[in-house]
């Protein structure tokens, strides 16, 4: 297979073994388990979001030699996903204007507790570290979404204005307009996306006369789709990264 000129096969890997790792950090949580952080990365933060009315762990931040790391935790299945969704939008509260993106995403990324947010948390770090490598964004399912929101809000707000995005499974984070901001903005951004994989058709363009569209740029891989009830597989991280490592060895 072809891949298309800017795709990095190696580092969307390397990127969803950390957004898989998101997912490793909440089931430790659950576990009363004290998380050591990625192997092989040095554990700079880690961010909670208020969700289900608890403050729960979303995300970290790490590091490798000169390059840092933010990933975000996805929910554990796409029908869970679509519960705790909300299709209204809002405005962008880090863009000027009347920007809408989706309304749960945008508050999951903004609210924390004792003001501290996931937002407030990266910002606050990467205001404190001069990144002297490159500063890569990635998460998975609702994790995609909310990489989505952050990568832009790093490239706006703070002096990191060169973000490098590989998201895996993402939904429709914001409207066109949105979408125009990013794409003028995050020149480095690739969206992995199973073609059987119902959630990244989600919010639809048009959902209750509210206005969807994907950011650039959309890499396709296709898996599963046999039956409906596969639904969860062809959404599943782990398929998605077997499914990568088999492009890899062609």
């Amino acid at each position: 297979m072809e891949l298309p000129k800017g795709f990095d096969l190696d580092l969307a890997l390397e990127l969803a073994g950390l957004s898989n790792d998101a997912y490793v950090q909440y089931d430790d949580y659950k576990s009363g388990k004290k998380w050591p952080g990625p192997e092989g990365y040095c554990l700079e933060a880690e961010f909670n979001a208020v969700y289900e009315n608890k403050n729960l762990p979303i995300g970290f931040i790490a590091s490798k030699g000169n390059d840092v790391y933010v990933s975000w935790r996805g929910t554990s299945s796409p029908e869970e996903w679509i519960e705790d969704a909300k299709f209204d939008q809002t405005d962008c509260s880090f863009l000027p204007g009347s920007v809408k993106v989706e309304l749960g995403f945008h508050e999951l990324y903004v609210t924390g507790k004792n003001g501290s947010s996931p937002q407030d948390v990266v910002l606050n770090f990467l205001k404190r570290k001069q990144v002297a490598g490159k500063l890569y964004v990635t998460g998975h399912s609702l994790g995609g979404a909310l990489a989505v929101l952050n990568i832009l809000d790093i490239a706006k707000n703070t002096v990191n204005k060169c973000p490098v995005l590989y998201s895996f499974a993402g939904p429709r984070a914001g409207s066109p307009d949105y979408a125009s901001v990013y794409d003028g903005t995050i020149s480095d951004s690739w969206r992995v996306v199973n073609s059987n994989d119902e959630v990244p058709k989600l919010p639809m363009k048009d959902t209750f006369g509210n206005h969807y569209e994907h950011v650039n740029t959309e890499f396709d891989i296709t898996f599963g789709g046999k039956f409906i009830w596969e639904w969860g597989d062809d959404h599943s991280l782990t398929n998605y990264i077997k499914q990568l490592k088999k492009l890899s060895e062609l």
